[in-house]
C-alpha cells in the first residue's frame, strides 16, 4: 500500500467522521430546542400558578375582583355557583376555590405535558395521585364545570386515566 492510497483512506475515515459529528451535532441542537422549550413552558406555568395563588391567598384581590366582575356583569362560573348552592359557600369563597384548583391544573398540566419524561415509577405515582385526586368531589366538580376550557391534550389524558379501571 503506497501514501496516496492510504491518504485516501484517511480522507474518506475522515469524512466518515465529519458526517458522524454532524449527526450527532444536530440531535444535540434537537434536544437543547426541545429543553429551552420545556423551560419556557414550565417558567410561564409557574409564573401563572403565582399569580393565581395571589388571588386565593389575597382576601382584599379576591374580593375586588369578584366586586369588578358583578359589577361589569360578568356571570358566575359553574363550579361557584354550585359551591354556593350546594355547600353554602359566599361567592368571594367560591371565586377563591375555583382560582386554587386552577394553579393545581395548571401544575398538573404541566406535568402531563413531560409525562413521557417521567420513569416508569414517577409516571405510576403521578397517576395514581391524579386518580385519588380527581376522586375528591370538590376537584371533580371544578373539572367537570371547567373541562371544556382545558388544554385538550391534559384533559384526554386525564379522562383516559378515569376511564381505566383501578
Amino acid at each position: 500500500m503506497n501514501w496516496e492510497e492510504v491518504g485516501a483512506i484517511g480522507q474518506v475515515l475522515g469524512s466518515i467522521a465529519v458526517f458522524i459529528t454532524l449527526g450527532y451535532l444536530a440531535v444535540q441542537v434537537r434536544h437543547a430546542r426541545k429543553e429551552v422549550q420545556r423551560s419556557i413552558a414550565q417558567s410561564r406555568g409557574e409564573i401563572a400558578r403565582e399569580l393565581i395563588l395571589n388571588r386565593v391567598n389575597n382576601q382584599w384581590l379576591n374580593a375586588l375582583n369578584v366586586k369588578a366582575h358583578r359589577g361589569l356583569g360578568e356571570e358566575r362560573s359553574p363550579f361557584a355557583e354550585a359551591l354556593m348552592e350546594r355547600a353554602g359557600l359566599t361567592l368571594e369563597e367560591g371565586v377563591a376555590l375555583n382560582w386554587e384548583q386552577q394553579a393545581w391544573w395548571l401544575y398538573r398540566a404541566q406535568v402531563i405535558a413531560d409525562v413521557d419524561e417521567l420513569t416508569p415509577a414517577e409516571r405510576a405515582s403521578f397517576d395514581l395521585r391524579m386518580r385519588a385526586f380527581h376522586e375528591l368531589p370538590l376537584t371533580r366538580l371544578w373539572y367537570e364545570s371547567s373541562k371544556a376550557t382545558l388544554n385538550a391534550d391534559a384533559v384526554r389524558y386525564i379522562d383516559k386515566l378515569l376511564a381505566q379501571p383501578s
